[in-house]
């Protein structure tokens, strides 16, 4: 067996299902003919999202709230920007150290670029010292702006404003701060709006960090306002933390481009759990089709059921290849039924291109994580016709090797079943799917 020489890359946050990383990875993967994947890691913890980078074997990770600030403590290098910002966006694995780096600030100073606008000279206020907040700060204050930090909580703008040797002012200052800055970047969470409507002139140039719905650009492009895209921030920080990862800059159009491809809420009607035997495929499904009120089908099972066989029977009697051909059969008639479905599918239903293309296609696809030697522990490998070897753990991990990358390419977002207590990370993966309008539990 072959190991894949498919790099693996993943973006990390919680919630993390709504990120629109992939898309514009796998498009700039396509556009420069690089063979990678790229998919969402979902974990409950910056330390559960660090043990599947290094498990998964990812060559680099991008990461989204609330754990950048978190990484600081967990990778083996932090870069500079990474150190002054606060806090760690991407990470990079040379050599298998692990290197933090922010490319947030980029995304901001690149954007003005983008449209003309040289901030050197000009006076920013910037609303929200958080890490979005941070990264703006210190890109804006390394191309020349004269800043104003207002944050709610004064300690924090004065804070970032003595690390940076800037401005800072109170909340209850801002309408007067406003009158005096040209440039507004609003670094709050979505829907917390300070500004007031009346205070915005023709004059100002607008940013806002939150690239769905904002108030305050809609307030911008009324009164003619210079509008920044927070879409452009995205795309911007995205161009640098994939030349950490490559050495190159990518074509911007193709990221651009990869925004569109975030079609995950277009595939809600069935839901498919792949991964390595023993990874919990079957109970994971079980509970996820009893909390969304859907069918729950278990491809091996419904195998067994037609041919009146055990998998290992059928593997001993016909071998691996006629049992691959039923596998993919019985997935194909899977998506007939027009009633929503849960599919537990076969540790090797991936080796299959024809199946991956079905899955990926018409259902959104959950892989489920362990390291082989956890899933052997808990395992009876007696019901497992690949595993009747002399080194079974050794075997799983020659199979995770072979098959990472289909897993990978398939999947729209990866979690951990690796300390299973009372099947904790089904409910991780339901309080996910909240997000995109499933399971309102």
């Amino acid at each position: 067996m072959k190991s894949s020489q498919t790099q693996l890359f993943a973006v990390t946050g919680n919630p993390i299902i709504h990120s629109k990383s992939p898309g514009m990875f796998t498009s700039c993967f396509q556009k420069h003919n690089v063979d990678a994947a790229y998919f969402r890691l979902a974990a409950t913890s910056a330390q559960q999202a660090i043990f599947m980078c290094k498990h998964m074997k990812l060559s680099g990770m991008n990461v989204t709230a609330p754990f950048k600030e978190k990484m600081l403590k967990l990778v083996d290098v932090v870069h500079d920007e990474a150190k002054i910002i606060g806090s760690i966006n991407t990470i990079v694995v040379k050599n298998g150290m692990l290197h933090g780096h922010n490319t947030d600030y980029f995304g901001v100073t690149q954007s003005f670029a983008d449209m003309g606008i040289s901030v050197k000279g000009k006076s920013c206020v910037i609303i929200g010292a958080g890490g979005a907040g941070k990264a703006a700060a210190y890109g804006l204050q390394k191309e020349g702006a004269h800043l104003t930090i207002v944050n709610r909580t004064i300690e924090k703008a004065q804070k970032l404003a003595k690390k940076l040797s800037c401005n800072f002012a109170p909340l209850s200052e801002l309408k007067q701060i406003l009158a005096s800055h040209t440039i507004i970047i609003s670094a709050l969470h979505q829907n917390i709006n300070p500004i007031k409507k009346e205070w915005i002139t023709k004059s100002h140039i607008i940013f806002d960090a939150n690239y769905t719905t904002s108030e305050l650009v809609q307030w911008g492009k009324e009164k003619k306002c210079t509008v920044v895209s927070a879409e452009q921030w995205l795309v911007n920080q995205a161009m640098l933390a994939y030349s950490l990862f490559f050495g190159y800059m990518p074509h911007k159009k193709s990221l651009e481009d990869g925004l569109m491809m975030n079609t995950i809420t277009k595939k809600r009607n069935t839901i498919s759990t792949i991964g390595l035997m023993g990874a919990g495929k079957t109970s994971h499904g079980k509970i996820l089709a009893e909390k969304l009120n859907y069918m729950f089908k278990d491809i091996d099972e419904a195998i067994i059921e037609k041919e009146q066989k055990s998998i290992v029977a059928i593997f001993n009697e016909h071998g691996e290849e006629y049992f691959r051909t039923l596998e993919m059969q019985e997935l194909a008639q899977s998506f007939n039924s027009p009633k929503p479905h849960i599919l537990s599918c076969g540790g090797g239903i991936v080796t299959h291109q024809k199946n991956r293309e079905l899955l990926q296609k018409n259902s959104l696809v959950v892989w489920l994580f362990a390291t082989p030697k956890t899933i052997i522990e808990r395992t009876d490998i007696s019901k497992r016709p690949l595993l009747q070897v002399k080194n079974p753990e050794k075997k799983l991990q020659e199979l995770y090797e072979t098959r990472k990358s289909m897993y990978a390419k398939t999947a729209d977002i990866v979690f951990s079943t690796e300390n299973e207590i009372k099947l904790k990370s089904a409910h991780q993966i339901i309080a996910e799917l909240k997000h995109i309008g499933l399971c309102n539990e």
